[in-house]
């Protein structure tokens, strides 16, 4: 079984990602509960509940699959037509009614790339004496909620921002939209193992192309996939820092991106947690085949070493991206 998984830290400064509701003329942010760690003046420690602006992971994963969508047609990878027009239909329900007696799960696998590699539902109701019927894939690719890193930052809630809106007879329409700035923090893995594969384990023809597929719409989903009202709203995005680890035959998870004082100075704690993890991990877990590490830092300058695992720094998130897709690549 090869598995990646990545953990992404990011600043992401005057946004307005997953908003999920409107009250009037106020536009509220998603919000959820943050476990802070404060760290006190006499070397101790405590927590405290904040309530900020996150990012789910079901936003995540939609923006993913319209990156995956449009980097798709490079390949010329098989795409069904609900998921070919999701800007027409407004998402991705993938095809969620069963069509036909001979509909199943490897029947879709080869139909589109997007039911493949990011799961779907789908199901009959009851009717007459008949029973009902559900068929489904779990997805390849899992996602995080995208959090606040609140261990080093003091973060603070999202704030409204006043706007108007002129009309054709020049009245005024006022309205406010929450507006938030952060370090965030993102974890993604991917089951390479399950991408183009049928149900008895039998890969499809073209198996290499969707995997690369897959990696590049991982590469691609921040360059205007993901984040809402982004015709005022562009959010400013800038990559501090990321690691990556692949594995076979095991599954192996990187650290939460989170940074931490020490010795009265910042340090990329993940990346040095992920790697004292990882050497522990190969020393217990006995028929490794690869265990590599793959990271970047342009926040705190951090040289990480292996200390016998393979550990390659390249130059940020989309070196980072390439670097796991062809390591993959050399094992499938």
């Amino acid at each position: 079984m090869v598995f990646a998984s990545m953990s992404l830290r990011l600043r992401v400064d005057v946004e307005a990602a997953n908003m999920i509701e409107s009250i009037g003329n106020y536009t509220r942010h998603r919000i959820v509960p943050i476990i802070n760690r404060v760290y006190n003046e006499d070397g101790s420690i405590e927590y405290e509940l904040a309530y900020l602006a996150g990012i789910s992971g079901q936003a995540i994963n939609n923006a993913y699959m319209r990156a995956l969508v449009d980097v798709s047609g490079k390949y010329g990878l098989p795409i069904c037509d609900m998921c070919r027009n999701y800007e027409l239909i407004g998402g991705f329900p993938k095809r969620p009614n069963i069509l036909g007696e001979d509909d199943n799960v490897d029947k879709r696998v080869r139909e589109c790339v997007v039911e493949d590699v990011t799961g779907f539902m789908a199901t009959k109701e009851r009717r007459g004496g008949e029973s009902g019927q559900g068929i489904r894939r779990t997805s390849a690719v899992m996602f995080s909620y995208m959090v606040p890193d609140t261990d080093t930052v003091r973060h603070s809630p999202p704030i409204p921002q006043f706007h108007i809106r002129y009309g054709r007879e020049g009245e005024q329409a006022i309205f406010n939209v929450e507006a938030s700035s952060g370090i965030y923090r993102l974890l993604i893995a991917i089951d390479v193992d399950k991408i183009g594969k049928l149900t008895n384990g039998e890969p499809v023809g073209d198996r290499e192309k969707r995997i690369r597929a897959a990696f590049d719409a991982l590469a691609l989903m921040f360059q205007g996939y993901l984040f809402a009202k982004k015709a005022r709203y562009l959010p400013q995005v800038e990559f501090l820092g990321g690691i990556a680890v692949v594995t076979d035959p095991y599954r192996f998870m990187a650290s939460p991106a989170r940074a931490r004082p020490v010795d009265g100075r910042l340090v990329p704690w993940y990346i040095m947690d992920t790697l004292e993890r990882a050497r522990k991990f190969r020393d217990s877990v006995g028929g490794l085949r690869a265990l590599e590490v793959y990271y970047f830092d342009n926040e705190f300058n951090y040289e990480a070493r292996g200390d016998g695992i393979p550990v390659r720094r390249v130059g940020g998130f989309e070196e980072l991206v390439a670097a796991v897709r062809d390591a993959v690549l050399r094992l499938v």
